[in-house]
């Protein structure tokens, strides 16, 4: 199965609040307006097609899972769990 990807202007991911202590360097040089995707998995990549080569976040606590559900709304289709 394909994963499932939704795209939040980079802002809106740096609205969390442990988000700053663990940008990349890539994307502390990002402007807030860039689009980026949260994966299925939770992570955030700048780009669906190439999604291992531009990961800027990847760790998918407990924090974050609510942050993604409560904050961004975010929460993949049935058929992609």
């Amino acid at each position: 199965m394909k994963p499932y990807y939704r795209g939040f202007l980079l802002r809106e991911v740096r609205a969390f609040a442990d988000w700053a202590e663990s940008a990349t360097p890539e994307e502390r040089d990002l402007p807030d307006d860039t689009v980026v995707y949260v994966r299925d998995d939770l992570a955030v990549v700048r780009h669906p097609v190439q999604a291992e080569q531009g990961v800027l976040w990847d760790t998918a606590t407990l924090r974050w899972r609510a942050f993604c559900t409560d904050e961004l709304r975010f929460e993949p289709p049935v058929e992609q769990r």
